[in-house]
């Protein structure tokens, strides 16, 4: 049966010929009947959980890396934290609750934007500005920009080396009124600054290509006048990236909590992501006077800051049961969402080294966390029944 993303997909080629993937993409997660539109898509009633719906702990982590930087910058007053694709805004009311245990200083100071596509509906808003949009207005203003898993979502273009050629993959319709794909040759010096020299000899490599870097980072250029970028995903470095060791495995697709990989089943109900390619993303950053501050894993992130110890402590003090702390390790696993990557770069700011940033930081000893909500795993009756696909 076709579903209304699938028609109008179906009815874009009829009318146009042939589309990139890209279109295909676009349409599927972001047109009016696209996957983005349906009301519940993450948690437990959803198709996959991310970093902050696990336990407030990682947005109290967050928040002292926040907290951290305001301090670096002679704590500025206004100050923003500005996140893009803010989904039902669990992270942002966790980290300003998490700033008003921390710093009421800050806290007073602070103004969260949260930017998404879909309509956020928060309750409190008082400290909350919410702007339904792709992009951030030209605030010119002086704070933090945050986004964690959110490069993943953007729409690519799929590539396929054949007897050394490259070729853009399009979606058509067949005879039998199927969905194909089509293979367009082009050019490796129309994407240069994309692609890896050489990359003719890895015949049989397929990937996506996110061409889409540079104007998100002029974007939010224009938003953040002065501060810090914290950029959270899932990917590799270059050379990794384009191997044959990720050929075909670099898209991926998540429907009620389980992976796949075919992008032309339940479209518009089920999600499509694509893994980030870190080393152009830093590129394309510098073009926009971002400087690399720091890079590292996110299990090395939280760990810098002390979530290896609040672990430690939780397990020898027997205050939090079993399952609540295996949930909260499972975001410094390495081999899970521990092993995502953290950038963070710096704009019209002083050079940081990491350690700096990261130094003497830690959720201070008798400070409460903030409140586990429903909308948190580790708030599920039976959190071990869950099937544990965060991405």
């Amino acid at each position: 049966m076709n579903s209304p993303a699938r028609s109008l997909i179906g009815q874009t080629i009829v009318d146009d010929g042939p589309i990139s993937f890209e279109t295909f993409m676009e349409i599927a997660l972001y047109s009016e009947v696209g996957y983005y539109r349906n009301e519940d898509v993450f948690g437990i009633a959803g198709d996959y959980y991310t970093s902050p719906h696990i336990h407030p702990i990682f947005a109290s982590i967050c928040a002292l890396q926040v907290e951290k930087m305001w301090k670096a910058m002679d704590q500025p007053a206004p100050f923003f934290i500005m996140e893009q694709g803010a989904g039902d805004a669990t992270l942002a009311k966790d980290v300003l609750e998490a700033i008003s245990i921390l710093n009421q200083d800050l806290y007073s100071s602070l103004t969260y934007i949260c930017v998404d596509r879909r309509k956020i509906e928060i309750d409190d808003n008082s400290h909350i500005e919410i702007v339904q949009s792709n992009q951030l207005e030209p605030f010119h203003r002086t704070g933090v920009f945050i986004s964690n898993e959110l490069i993943d979502s953007f729409p690519v273009k799929m590539i396929e080396i054949r007897d050394r050629k490259i070729f853009e993959i399009y979606v058509g319709i067949n005879s039998r009124g199927s969905f194909e794909e089509i293979l367009v040759p082009i050019a490796i010096d129309d994407y240069m600054d994309f692609l890896p020299s050489k990359i003719e000899q890895l015949n049989g490599y397929r990937g996506p290509l996110n061409t889409k870097m540079d104007d998100w980072y002029s974007n939010i250029s224009d938003a953040l006048n002065c501060g810090f970028v914290i950029t959270i995903d899932y990917g590799f470095d270059r050379e990794v990236f384009f191997s044959m060791e990720k050929s075909h495995r670099l898209l991926q697709t998540y429907y009620k909590h389980v992976d796949g990989s075919n992008p032309f089943q339940r479209i518009g109900s089920q999600d499509i992501t694509a893994h980030v390619d870190f080393d152009t993303l830093k590129q394309s950053g510098h073009k926009y006077g971002f400087k690399e501050c720091g890079y590292f894993s996110q299990a090395e992130w939280l760990n810098s800051m002390g979530l290896d110890k609040l672990l430690c402590k939780m397990r020898a003090d027997g205050l939090e049961n079993r399952n609540t702390i295996n949930l909260i390790s499972a975001l410094n696993d390495i081999s899970g969402l521990g092993g995502f990557k953290v950038l963070i770069q710096g704009k019209n700011v002083e050079h940081f080294d990491v350690r700096d940033l990261n130094s003497d930081v830690f959720w201070p000893p008798g400070l409460e966390f903030p409140q586990v909500k429903n909308v948190h795993m580790s708030n599920a009756r039976k959190p071990e029944t869950w099937e544990t696909n965060f991405f």
